[in-house]
C-alpha cells in the first residue's frame, strides 16, 4: 500500500515538473524576440567600439588636433572674446571730442537765467566744446523755429533743440528735435542739468536747506546683493553676466563651427570615394561613431582650454579684476558645462553627419543643414533675455526642452542659482535627446553614405529610417 502511494506521488511530481518545463518553454518563446533584439543591440554596441573604431578615432584625432589650425584657433578664440569685450566696453565709453551746438528753448522765461547758470557752472559739460544757447519762446512758435533751423540740423551745424514747456512743473517732460535723437552723450547731460533747474525752481521760496535740495536733485542709487546658498551675502556685479555672455558665445560658435566641420568632412569623403574604401574594412556605424568620438574629444579639449581663464579667476588670486567685474563660478558649474557641452556636441555632430551623408555636394548639404543652424541660433538669442530677467518663463522653459537646454541652462546657471531638480531634468533631457538622435541618424548615415547621383527627397530619407 505504501509502495503504491509512493509510486503515485512520484508520477504526480514528474507530471508537475513536465508541466513546469512546458510553461517555462512557452514563456521563453514569448521573450525570445526581445532577447534576440537585445542581443543584436549588444552585438552592434560591441562592434561600434571594436579595434577598427579605435584605429579611426586615433587617425581622426591626429588629423584634427595636431594641426596649425586647431592650435591657432585654441589660442586666438579666448583672446578674441576678451579683446572683443574690452573693445565693446571702450566703444560704449568712447565719446568723440567735437563741437556741440545746442538750442534750449524754455516756455517759462524765468527758467532762462537758471538754465544758463546751470550750464555755465556744470562740471559735466566741457565748456570749450559745448555751445549752448538758451532762450524763451511760446510753444505756438516752436514749430516754425524748428523749420527755420531744419537746414542747420540736417547739415550738422546744429546738433539739437530742447524744448522745456510749462507742464514740466508736474510731468518733467521735455522735447528734443535732432537729426540724431539717439545721441545719449548729449541727451543724458542736458536732461540731468534741466532736471536740476526744475528741482531748484520747484522748491524756490520754500523753507528748505541746500542739503535737502541736493538730496532732491540726486537719483536713487541701487546696490544689489545676491542671496544664494553660500553663507556670505555678496554684492552683485557684472562678472556673472560676462561669464554668461562668454559661455553662450562659446557654445554657439563651437557647436556651429564643429558641426559644419564634420559636415564638410563627410561630404569630401563621399565626393572623393574615400568612404567606399573605408567601408570595405569597417561598418558604416563604426566609421560614424569614430568620427563623432574623435571630433567630440577634440572639441572637449578645446573648450577645457578656453575655460581655464575662468577657473584661474575663480579659484586663485593670481589675477585680480576690478570689484565690479569679479568672476564667481564654481567647479560644479564648470563640470556641468563641460559634460553638457560634450552631450550637446555629440548630439549635433550626429545630426550634421547624417545630413552630410544625404547630399553629394557642400552647397546642397549646407542648405539641408539650415534647420540645424536654427536649433543653435534660437537658443543663443534666448540667452539675451536672461540678461534682463534670468528667471523669466521663456528662459526657464527653454532650459528644459531638447536642443535649447544645451545652450540656455549653462547660461542661466552662471547668472542665478538653479534648483537641482531643474539641472537634473535638463541633463536627462539632453541625454534622452542624444539617444533619440542616434536612433535615426545612424540609419540615415549607413544608407546615405553610399548613395550618389540624384538628390534624395525627404520622404525617401524617411523610408530609410523605417526600413533600417
Amino acid at each position: 500500500m505504501i509502495f503504491h502511494y509512493m509510486k503515485f506521488s512520484l508520477i504526480l511530481l514528474q507530471t508537475e515538473v513536465h508541466q513546469a518545463q512546458l510553461l517555462s518553454n512557452k514563456k521563453l518563446m514569448l521573450y525570445q524576440p526581445i532577447l534576440l533584439k537585445a542581443n543584436r543591440r549588444l552585438y552592434k554596441m560591441r562592434n561600434l567600439f571594436s579595434f577598427r573604431t579605435y584605429a579611426v578615432i586615433k587617425r581622426e584625432l591626429k588629423a584634427q588636433v595636431m594641426t596649425k589650425t586647431f592650435i591657432i584657433t585654441t589660442v586666438l578664440v579666448p583672446l578674441l572674446i576678451f579683446g572683443g569685450l574690452g573693445f565693446q566696453s571702450f566703444l560704449m565709453m568712447f565719446e568723440e571730442e567735437k563741437q556741440v551746438s545746442i538750442e534750449v528753448v524754455a516756455e517759462d522765461s524765468t527758467l532762462v537765467a537758471l538754465l544758463r547758470k546751470e550750464f555755465d557752472e556744470s562740471e559735466n559739460i566741457n565748456q570749450s566744446l559745448y555751445e549752448i544757447n538758451v532762450q524763451s519762446m511760446p510753444e505756438s512758435d516752436l514749430k516754425s523755429f524748428v523749420e527755420e533751423n531744419k537746414s542747420r540740423l540736417l547739415n550738422g551745424e546744429l546738433n539739437g533743440i530742447f524744448f522745456v514747456g510749462k507742464s514740466v512743473d508736474y510731468e518733467k517732460e521735455i522735447a528734443y528735435y535732432s537729426n540724431n535723437p539717439k545721441n545719449n552723450n548729449i541727451t543724458g547731460r542736458i536732461k540731468r542739468l534741466v532736471n536740476n533747474v526744475l528741482v531748484d525752481q520747484h522748491f524756490s521760496g520754500k523753507a528748505i536747506s541746500d542739503r535737502d535740495l541736493e538730496f532732491a536733485r540726486n537719483n536713487v542709487k541701487l546696490t544689489s546683493f545676491k542671496v544664494s546658498e553660500k553663507e556670505d551675502i555678496e554684492e552683485d556685479n557684472y562678472g556673472a553676466y560676462i561669464v554668461a555672455f562668454v559661455l553662450a558665445f562659446l557654445l554657439y560658435m563651437s557647436l556651429l563651427m564643429i558641426g559644419l566641420q564634420i559636415l564638410r568632412a563627410v561630404i569630401e569623403e563621399k565626393e572623393n570615394r574615400v568612404v567606399e574604401v573605408l567601408l570595405s574594412s569597417l561598418h558604416a556605424n563604426e566609421l560614424m561613431t569614430a568620427k563623432i568620438i574623435a571630433t567630440t574629444t577634440a572639441g572637449l579639449l578645446q573648450i577645457i582650454i578656453w575655460m581655464l581663464p575662468f577657473v584661474l579667476l575663480s579659484v586663485t588670486t593670481l589675477f585680480v579684476l576690478p570689484e565690479q567685474f569679479q568672476v564667481s563660478i564654481t567647479l560644479g558649474q564648470i563640470a556641468y558645462f563641460v559634460i553638457n557641452y560634450g552631450i550637446g556636441l555629440v548630439t549635433f555632430l550626429g545630426l550634421y553627419a547624417a545630413v552630410g551623408a544625404i547630399f553629394d555636394n557642400i552647397s546642397e548639404a549646407q542648405q539641408g543643414a539650415t534647420p540645424l543652424m536654427f536649433l543653435i541660433l534660437i537658443p543663443f538669442y534666448i540667452c539675451f533675455t536672461i540678461i534682463k530677467d534670468p528667471s523669466n518663463s521663456i528662459a526657464q522653459v527653454s532650459s528644459l526642452i531638447p536642443f535649447a537646454s544645451i545652450i540656455v541652462m549653462p547660461v542661466r546657471m552662471a547668472v542665478i542659482d538653479i534648483p537641482m531638480w531643474e539641472v537634473a531634468v535638463a541633463l536627462s533631457v539632453n541625454i534622452a535627446t542624444l539617444f533619440f538622435v542616434f536612433s535615426f541618424a545612424g540609419k540615415i548615415y549607413r544608407i546615405g553614405i553610399l548613395k550618389t547621383g540624384k538628390k534624395p527627397k525627404w520622404s525617401e530619407v524617411y523610408r530609410w529610417i523605417r526600413q533600417s
